[in-house]
Parts: C-alpha cells; sequence; structure tokens
C-alpha cells in the first residue's frame, strides 16, 4: 500500500460576500478535488487542541500523527532541524520575520517585508550575524522573509505573537513578554536600525517570534509501520520530517508562494513512493494568500493544486495496485480574518478500501463520515484502518 498525504494549508475559509457568499472551495473550478470527494469519503480533522494556538506548527504536527500536546516544544526548533542547526537542552531558538514597520516603527505593515526576495533577505541575515554573533545571538537564513535566530545557554521562558496575527495593528501591546524579552525587544531595535541603512526593499526591520527548545520526537516509521518522505518548500515541514525520520526531498523553485513549482512538487512526490511507502506534500500558496487578504491568490493556488498537481499525483499513483491519498488543509485562514483559525477542516480519504459515501463535491460543508475529534489520530485511521 501507498499512502500520499497532500497538505494545502490553510484552504479552508469563511464564506465571501464578494463570491456570492461562498468559500474559495466552492467558488474555485476543482473538478479534481470534487471527483475524490464523490468516488472517496469525506471527514472533519479537529488538528488544534483545545487551548492551543492553531499555528502551521501545531496543526502540520496533527495531519503527521503526532499529538501536539506531548511533542510540541515550539515552532522555531523545527525549522531550525530542516538547516542542520544542533540545539543543545538549555538553546532557544526563534522565527525571525523580516517584516515592514509604518508609523514610526509602531505599526506591523507586512510580516513579510512585502515579500522580500531571498537575496535582500540573505544580506540582511549576513548583516545581522555579523552585528550580533558576538554576543550570543546567531542568525540564519531560511526562505525569503522566513529566517532564524537562536541563543545559546539562555534561561528565557517567555511569550510571542506572530506577526502575521498583528497586521495593521500597533505593536506595543505584542512585544515579547517574561524573562529574557528586554533582551529580545533590544536585538529587534538595533536590526531595525541596522536594516533601515540598508537597501532592502520595503523591509525595514524584524520580528521574533515562535520560540522553543529541543523536541523529542519517535520515529514515523515506529510509530506507524511504513516508511516515509516529506515534501515541501517550508523550514517548518521539513524539520518535522526530520525529527521524524522521513527523508527530506528539496524540489528546485518550490518557494512556498503562488510561484512555487506546483508540478516538480507533485512529480518528485509520487517519484519517492517507488522506494517508500509514504509521503506527506505541503503546498504554502493558499495560506500565504489568506495572509495577504487575496481572494484572487487564494482561489489561483487553490485552483494550480487540483489542476496542476492532482492529474500528476493521480495517474503516479494508479500505477501500484494499493493506494490512499488524503487531501485535506491544517487548518483555515479566512480571507476576512488574514490570520489561523482553530476550526475543523474538510479531509478527503480515495483510495484502496475506501468506502463511497453521499459527498457529490468537496467543501467546508462535506457531510462527514469521520470526525477526528483528536486531530493526530488521523495518522492511524488512514494508514492502519482496513476498511474506513
Amino acid at each position: 500500500m501507498k499512502y500520499f498525504v497532500l497538505l494545502c494549508d490553510g484552504m479552508a475559509d469563511y464564506r465571501i460576500p464578494q463570491l456570492d457568499n461562498r468559500t474559495i472551495i466552492e467558488y474555485a473550478n476543482i473538478p479534481n478535488m470534487d471527483y475524490l470527494a464523490q468516488n472517496g469519503s469525506c471527514g472533519r480533522i479537529h488538528t488544534v487542541p483545545e487551548g492551543m494556538y492553531p499555528g502551521s506548527d501545531i496543526c502540520n504536527l496533527s495531519v503527521f500523527g503526532y499529538d501536539p500536546r506531548k511533542y510540541y516544544t515550539g515552532r522555531s526548533p523545527l525549522e531550525a532541524a530542516s538547516k542542520g542547526i544542533e540545539l543543545d537542552d538549555d538553546d532557544m531558538s526563534f522565527r525571525c520575520n523580516i517584516v515592514t514597520y509604518s508609523e514610526n516603527y509602531s505599526k506591523m505593515e507586512d510580516f513579510s517585508g512585502e515579500h522580500v526576495s531571498q537575496k535582500t533577505a540573505d544580506n540582511i541575515i549576513k548583516r545581522l550575524n555579523r552585528e550580533f554573533k558576538s554576543e550570543g545571538f546567531e542568525f540564519y537564513s531560511g526562505v525569503g522573509y522566513r529566517n532564524l535566530m537562536v541563543v545559546r545557554n539562555c534561561d528565557y521562558n517567555l511569550t510571542s505573537t506572530p506577526p502575521h496575527d498583528i497586521m495593521g495593528k500597533k505593536i506595543n501591546e505584542y512585544l515579547p513578554a517574561g524573562r529574557g524579552a528586554d533582551n529580545l525587544k533590544t536585538v529587534m531595535k538595533r536590526a531595525n536600525e541596522i536594516i533601515a541603512e540598508m537597501e532592502s526593499e520595503n523591509a525595514n526591520g524584524i520580528w521574533l517570534w515562535g520560540e522553543g527548545r529541543k523536541p523529542r520526537m519517535d520515529l514515523f516509521q515506529k510509530l506507524y509501520g511504513v516508511s516515509g518522505s516529506v515534501v515541501a518548500a517550508v523550514d517548518l515541514i521539513k524539520g518535522i520530517g526530520k525529527y521524524a525520520g522521513l527523508d527530506v526531498i528539496d524540489v528546485p523553485g518550490a518557494t512556498g508562494f503562488i510561484d512555487t513549482n506546483f508540478e516538480g512538487k507533485a512529480q518528485y512526490a509520487v517519484k519517492s513512493l517507488e522506494n517508500k511507502d509514504y509521503v506527506f506534500v505541503h503546498v504554502e500558496a493558499p495560506d500565504e494568500a489568506g495572509h495577504m487578504g487575496s481572494i484572487e491568490e487564494k482561489v489561483k493556488a487553490v485552483e494550480n493544486i487540483d489542476k496542476i498537481m492532482l492529474p500528476i499525483i493521480m495517474d503516479g499513483l494508479n500505477n501500484f495496485d494499493d493506494f490512499r491519498i488524503l487531501l485535506t488543509p491544517d487548518h483555515p485562514t479566512p480571507i476576512s480574518l488574514k490570520t489561523h483559525v482553530a476550526d475543523p477542516i474538510p479531509a478527503i480519504i480515495y483510495g484502496s478500501n475506501v468506502k463511497k459515501d453521499v459527498n457529490m463535491s468537496y467543501s467546508e460543508f462535506i457531510t462527514p463520515s469521520f470526525d477526528m475529534n483528536d486531530g493526530f489520530k488521523i495518522a492511524d485511521y488512514f494508514i492502519n484502518k482496513s476498511i474506513i
């Protein structure tokens, strides 16, 4: 049996007045997703345990099959793992977004530095590393605006806020708080002054968040009995894959935006199943469009997944005697809110020994054949149930 997970980050949404009160999924032209829904089993997954934040880290851990209440220690350490950054038990890692401030650095204008280019982002991180490394703050380049900072041997105990949650808001009440927070605020202020002097496109500062320490995760093969791979552009998903003991496949041109290599991600994922049992493919583009509040970009992202990726995936899977595909978002990123919410998400399971249910199309309003209240149990349900 071959298992294919297609994770469409942030794809679920609310009804949108400009789309005749339909959601993005309802409005988009998605004949292939509808086919899977018509011929498979649809259900809901609650990916966010009660009391936890609906971040992509929490939600993707759940879809991978890891209980966030047991395994989650913070977002940034997972991203650090994807870069091969070793963390000791007393180290702390942070996501370092390159951002755009307005109103004299009092307001969060854009969490991505208005999608700062890779070249400019790399130049900024190199400069910050030269400035701060001798003081114990190490900066590491990531993908575009998504970068990292590591503090070694620290006794911090603080909280932070994701910058995509405060778009258009005054930052003062959202700055890091707790033990060690003053150090972070000082670094941010100095970094902003440095970036302001550089040729940095529309980016003019950094925002530190997503703090965490080194996690300890059981191997995926030990938990579920299958070997596997991960295909993703973003460091977070690659990091989860590394801690899970899955092969991490890099795809040329995979960016995490609407310009990502949709075709290549599908092709590389299908090929990985020649010598693996399971592949997890993460597509970031719908989530980015949701954070931007762009209806047009989100519709385009969803339609690209359906039009470009799914034909390649299904053609490839049909070469195997037995297979299943799980297609799901990780969380909604509603256009109206520009951030994540903890609502349950609609999923499709299609393939061998999967009973067809009553659904004739795919949307947030499917009639559920399964309802996974503990979202992490979806992996066992998907992989190990003989009949769904």
